[in-house]
């Protein structure tokens, strides 16, 4: 009894509601009721105090963003509305409102496209991927996530990369991808740590425990819950606590500590209930028909289930699909509008086309330009390695025994590189074909381009642009690439496979271009990624290959080779 007791008082301490004062918001709101002009630093005052809102009081960040929009509008000023809309977007997904939440973050991400403003581009992808992955299409979440990662690296945003590790490994928890979950989750933990980004370390944490709920590692799973709790209650985090209660209700549960377990869930769905957080007060339903079935008790678990129907079925009903699905197709149409409009104008469009291929040629002609300059340099190494042969050849009678041995070791030397040498030079004059077979592409796209009508031309720009895309960055086929360097490698992939069994296709790539010793710009332009991805995808495989800091990726894959 003592124990209840004890243990009651502590979840009472844990979960009480009362909330610190969101301070900086108070101190904003202070300096806005003196601020009396309506000019753009009212609109990002008002901005400013919705985004502090965010995790504590969603409808107030829908009420100070829609003022924010308003006066946005009134003043035209593009970067508050693209502001607000995501301001608004955001707090209607914390509540659960999916189909309110894709309308204001589409239309903030086209605002922020029209100004090019590219960190608030990034930011609306990650969030659209968010009400996406709500909606249980995680396909489309996953790509608007992947891409924003793209976005934020280009950037240098470490702690927004981290963000969208976090909503990557979320997705793969319920797609019931643990281990990968768990790869991204802790690695956002990481980047937040180093960041000390509060809000993100309590967001993994709390993901971290649901994971580990997941794969009955209870233990595990109380540490991170309580581990998100405490630390989302110094941001006075509405949201993940609420979550964490939930979680840590289904912990209690799954352990068979069921009173507790209902003091969590209540607690859970009454702050639900009191922030307008559907969502969860969705899991709450879920887990109390649960708990009620666990404890024998039918009838109310009949009655939470059909709450959480009703709830559901407002949430994701019919209607709000068919809103989602116009938005989609209204954001597709005006697109397209714009691209009709732009079409219209025949010289403008004529003059896109020869930019574009003029671009793409160039881009061809530096590239065959320095492959024929490196074959030219290889061509004359390899003449004067022949002179030397020549001329030890012709000293070798002059040469007494110990002196021709050496010489004969020095041909045999000078002989592999020569080897070496035109395996190199045949895997650059197959590059070289593979040019000339997309600079006759291209020709013919050119001649197609002339002939078409105005309409069809859009395509054909689509198509250039994505053949020199294609064919911009990855030089060969990996498959040549592969057989070519393992001629010279001997036995390099299948050591490195014995070592480190899970290294993925891409990260052998990687590893064959840094045995290369290819620097980071080199090695980027080879995967066709960017210089940030590149350093990223170099700071996995180097964890993958448990290396320290002060070891070298390339060392340790020549002493692997040489083993």
């Amino acid at each position: 009894m003592r124990v209840k007791s004890f243990f009651f008082v502590a979840v009472v301490i844990l979960c009480t509601n009362i909330y610190s004062q969101n301070k900086k918001a108070d101190s904003l709101k202070n300096i806005l009721d003196q601020y009396q002009k309506n000019d753009t630093t009212k609109v990002k005052l008002l901005n400013d105090i919705g985004f502090e809102y965010w995790i504590t009081d969603a409808n107030e960040s829908i009420s100070y963003g829609q003022n924010a929009l308003q006066l946005s509008k009134e003043l035209r000023y593009s970067f508050g509305i693209a502001t607000a809309n995501r301001i608004i977007g955001v707090a209607y997904w914390a509540q659960g409102h999916p189909d309110m939440a894709l309308k204001y973050l589409m239309n903030s991400n086209k605002e922020f496209e029209q100004i090019n403003n590219k960190e608030g581009i990034a930011n609306t992808v990650l969030n659209i991927g968010m009400v996406y992955a709500d909606l249980k299409e995680y396909d489309k979440a996953l790509q608007n996530y992947n891409l924003a990662i793209d976005h934020f690296t280009a950037l240098n945003l470490k702690s927004r990369i981290a963000t969208a590790f976090t909503k990557i490994g979320t997705v793969y928890i319920e797609k019931g991808l643990l281990n990968d979950a768990r790869f991204y989750i802790s690695d956002a933990l990481e980047l937040h740590n180093q960041n000390d980004f509060t809000y993100g370390i309590a967001e993994a944490h709390n993901r971290l425990g649901i994971l580990y709920t997941e794969k009955k590692e209870f233990a595990q799973a109380e540490y991170h819950i309580l581990r998100s709790l405490s630390t989302g209650r110094k941001i006075d985090d509405k949201d993940g606590m609420t979550s964490n209660l939930i979680q840590y209700g289904k912990l209690l549960r799954l352990k068979n500590n069921l009173d507790a377990s209902n003091i969590h869930l209540e607690l859970g769905l009454k702050r639900a209930k009191k922030s307008n957080l559907k969502k969860y007060e969705l899991q709450a339903y879920e887990e109390l028909k649960e708990l009620r079935k666990q404890q024998q008790n039918h009838e109310e678990a009949l009655l939470f289930y059909d709450r959480y129907i009703s709830l559901k079925d407002s949430i994701f009903n019919i209607e709000k699909a068919k809103q989602i699905a116009y938005l989609e197709f209204k954001n597709q149409i005006e697109q397209k509008d714009k691209e009709l409009v732009f079409l219209q104008d025949k010289e403008k469009t004529d003059t896109l086309i020869k930019s574009s291929l003029l671009l793409g040629i160039l881009v061809l002609f530096l590239g065959s330009f320095f492959i024929l300059k490196n074959i030219r340099q290889r061509s004359q190494k390899e003449k004067e390695l022949l002179e030397k042969s020549n001329e030890l050849l012709q000293s070798k009678e002059d040469l007494n025994q110990k002196a021709i041995e050496n010489a004969t070791l020095k041909q045999q030397e000078l002989k592999q590189e020569l080897a070496f040498k035109n395996k190199e030079l045949t895997s650059y004059t197959l590059n070289f074909v593979q040019k000339n077979e997309l600079l006759e592409k291209l020709k013919d796209i050119t001649l197609e381009a002339k002939k078409a009508a105005p309409k069809e031309k859009d395509r054909l720009i689509n198509d250039l642009h994505k053949t020199i895309r294609q064919n911009l960055a990855i030089d060969k086929d990996w498959e040549d690439f592969k057989r070519f360097f393992e001629e010279v490698h001997i036995g390099f992939y299948s050591k490195l496979n014995a070592k480190h069994p899970d290294l993925s296709a891409n990260d052998l790539k990687l590893c064959s271009l840094t045995r290369l010793n290819l620097n980071i710009k080199e090695t980027a332009s080879m995967l066709g990624i960017s210089p940030e991805s590149a350093k990223t995808a170099r700071y996995r495989l180097r964890k993958k290959l448990n290396l320290n800091s002060d070891q070298e990726i390339f060392t340790y894959l020549l002493n692997i080779e040489n083993e």
